[in-house]
């Protein structure tokens, strides 16, 4: 039997936590896109998502992500900031996904240190 490689979203969720990162979802639905969800203190979410919504790629199919900040999460888009966006550059997967990993960790930063 033939090992199924991990596709962009799982590896992008296990480099996330492997920084600490609180993922707390991976809405992935097969050839259907989905989103990842990261959990950020005090509140809000950052909500992450491939080219055309795919998070279910394999790497070299990889067509860059997009990360928008909600602070109100699911409940509400008002306030919604992009925070990265690379969809439709072909960036290599390893460089794309290490970007982005430093504006989600930069964005998260910001938010902890924010004035309640």
């Amino acid at each position: 039997m033939q090992d199924i490689p991990e596709t962009t979203g799982e590896r992008l969720a296990r480099a996330m936590r492997a920084h600490g990162l609180a993922v707390s979802a991976l809405f992935s639905r097969h050839g259907g896109g989905g989103r990842i969800v990261v959990d950020i203190e005090g509140g809000g979410e950052i909500w992450i998502t491939g080219a055309n919504g795919q998070i279910d790629r394999q790497t070299g199919d990889h067509f860059g992500w997009g990360a928008v900040y909600r602070p109100y999460g699911e409940r509400s888009g008002e306030g919604e900031t992009r925070i990265y966006e690379s969809t439709g550059t072909r960036a290599a997967f390893e460089r794309d996904t290490a970007a982005l990993i430093v504006a989600v960790v930069q964005c998260a930063a910001a938010r902890r240190l924010a004035p309640a």
